[in-house]
């Protein structure tokens, strides 16, 4: 895939070009998407959208919004909305970021949408995340102690407490 050629197609929700502010607080905001279609090319291209936006409209919504209202080919992924899962990432003006927690407002200007750097690219925003998984998978993000466990006596008044000198042993890390 090349990101040296680069093709854009305008739309708009109307069909027609628009950037003017509707008086119903509403603005439109013209969005480029990095968009890569396996089927029909090796190259990836740009496709430019305006989107009718106010103050609560994230990426995820503008997203949304092109593939329910403009652009039903347009892939990506999302599932929580809660900036938990991180299923919506991607790359805003250069920047990952997750598109349920990313308002539009904060943006002046363009705004050009990726898939996440340094993954392989499925399709359009889709990457494909198994070698992360796996990766993910194989940390362990606790403490393993070297001594072995004692069986569990309910009766005992043992804890398992970290002492200040584990502490210090462990800030090193």
């Amino acid at each position: 895939m090349s990101t040296d050629q680069i093709t854009a197609k305008r739309v708009s929700a109307d069909n027609t070009s628009t950037n003017s502010i509707s008086t119903n607080n509403t603005s439109t905001k013209h969005i480029s998407v990095k968009r890569y279609l396996p089927d029909n090319s090796t190259e990836s291209y740009w496709q430019a959208y305006d989107l009718p936006v106010d103050d609560s409209t994230s990426l995820l919504d503008a997203l949304n919004h092109i593939k329910e209202q403009l652009d039903s080919t347009l892939s990506y992924r999302w599932s929580c909305r809660m900036a938990i899962c991180g299923s919506c990432g991607v790359m805003v003006n250069g920047i990952p970021k997750l598109g349920c927690k990313t308002f539009l407002r904060d943006y002046e200007g363009d705004i050009r949408i990726e898939p996440l750097a340094h993954f392989p690219v499925q399709r359009d925003l889709v990457v494909d995340m198994a070698i992360f998984l796996e990766h993910l998978a194989a940390v362990k993000p606790y403490l393993i102690d070297n001594n072995p466990v004692k069986p569990y006596d309910p009766k005992a008044p043992e804890t398992y407490q970290q002492t200040p000198e584990q502490l210090e042993r462990y800030k090193q890390f």
